[in-house]
């Protein structure tokens, strides 16, 4: 048996994630696909093969580009781990997207995993589960793999697993009431949202960086100091990578999530 790869992976959580879980696993690594910036091809993945997908989640979604870019995989019955990291407030729909999607795809999801990555709007500002995953993280993710790898080798036909089951992140239900009650306020009032990330001209040296980061190319690499809106999906791998911190995303959500979800949640997985 060998195990595939997929990530998605913008700022690099999903894909430090789906390494760890690599390192635990320990079978021949087969094809390994990044889609951050391309699309998968089209394949067909045996029955006797692993996949290994590593997503992140953007507003209780899978980020709607990753599921877009994996649309050609194929599978046969292939057993399949579903994973989805999220900025530490809650993966709601998340992981049952992934898993649907892997379903309609023709996989048997035999495991799957949500994990806490640094969210995209954490700054030293407002941080939200900041250096996450961490080395604790990774063992976990580590740990997780050598468990998929029991469970592959010990089965001709590996079971499945039902999403619902994984246990949910702890919440304090008046924090998310007075989290859900201030964004509702927002939509009613229509306060103004940021679209996509600003420029700070006087610490830009138009580089570039940011325009070879972006996922989607809503940065020209002739004039990276702009941004197209329409093209933007807010992931922030242009400001967390930028050397001279010129770009930033000034969204009051930052804010208002550092100040609900400081507290760290756990990772949760499923075999």
């Amino acid at each position: 048996m060998r195990i595939n790869t997929l990530t998605f992976s913008p700022t690099g959580t999903s894909r430090k994630i789906a390494q760890a879980i690599l390192a635990g696993i320990s079978l021949p690594e087969g094809i390994i696909t990044d889609v951050t910036h391309v699309e998968a091809c089209d394949v067909l993945f045996a029955e006797d093969e692993l996949l290994l997908v590593s997503v992140p989640v953007y507003g209780g979604h899978v980020a709607p580009l990753a599921l877009k870019r994996m649309e050609r995989i194929k599978g046969n019955g292939t057993p399949a781990i579903a994973v989805v990291v999220y900025g530490n407030r809650h993966y709601e729909k998340a992981l049952t997207e992934l898993f649907d999607f892997l379903n309609s795809h023709g996989f048997n999801v035999i495991g799957a995993g949500t994990f806490i990555g640094e969210h995209s709007y954490s700054t030293p500002q407002t941080p939200i589960a900041p250096g996450r995953p961490n080395s604790e993280d990774l063992a976990f993710a580590k740990n997780f793999g050598s468990r998929i790898r029991a469970k592959v080798l010990n089965a001709t036909h590996p079971t499945s697993v039902d999403v619902t089951n994984i246990e949910q992140p702890q919440q304090d239900a008046d924090v998310m009431l007075r989290f859900k009650q201030t964004v509702a306020g927002w939509m009613n009032e229509g306060k103004s949202m940021p679209k996509c990330p600003t420029t700070d001209m006087a610490l830009c040296t138009e580089c570039g960086i940011c325009a070879k980061l972006c996922p989607t190319g809503a940065i020209s690499p002739s004039s990276p100091s702009s941004t197209d809106a329409n093209k933007c999906i807010k992931c922030c791998a242009c400001i967390k990578g930028c050397y001279q911190g010129a770009r930033q995303m000034n969204t009051p959500f930052a804010q208002l999530i550092t100040a609900n979800f400081s507290v760290q949640k756990e990772n949760k997985i499923l075999l």
